[in-house]
Formats: C-alpha cells, sequence, structure tokens
C-alpha cells in the first residue's frame, strides 16, 4: 500500500502538492487528529486527510473527527440560510 501511495503522490494530475502535503503534516503533527475538524476547508480539507492517511490515523478517530467537521459545517449553512 505505500509503494501505491509513493506511486500516486509522484504522478502529474494529483490533487495535493508536495508544499501542500508538507504543509498539511505538519499541521497534523503540531495539532494532531483534531484539526481533521478543518477537513471542509477549501484549500487544506484535501491535504489534511491525505496526511492522516499517510501518518496512519485510525480510522475511527478519522472518521469521527471529518463527520463532526462536515455535520457542523453544513448545520451552519442551514441556519444562514433564509
Amino acid at each position: 500500500m505505500a509503494a501505491f501511495s509513493f506511486v500516486l503522490r509522484t504522478a502529474a494530475g494529483f490533487p495535493v502538492s508536495a508544499t501542500a502535503r508538507k504543509r498539511a503534516e505538519a499541521l497534523f503533527r503540531r495539532y494532531g487528529q483534531p484539526v481533521l475538524l478543518f477537513s471542509w476547508l477549501p484549500v487544506v480539507g484535501d491535504p489534511l486527510t491525505l496526511a492522516a492517511g499517510l501518518l496512519r490515523t485510525p480510522l475511527t478517530l478519522f472518521l469521527i473527527f471529518v463527520t463532526i467537521g462536515k455535520a457542523a459545517r453544513y448545520a451552519i449553512v442551514l441556519w444562514l440560510m433564509p
């Protein structure tokens, strides 16, 4: 699986640049798994989820944090709609 991940990361057209991936890994290491609450953000969301996978975040914690973050986003969107 790690070899496949390396091939994917170096492929042209991969949606996350190396710079964004390194920045996301640094954020992930600094703040830990709760940073996944911001996975819904347009620019940093994909690199954060990629960093979570590369840093081997347990699936249950990943799903909990991402679900809470996305649910909060949609709750705010619904609240703001007239």
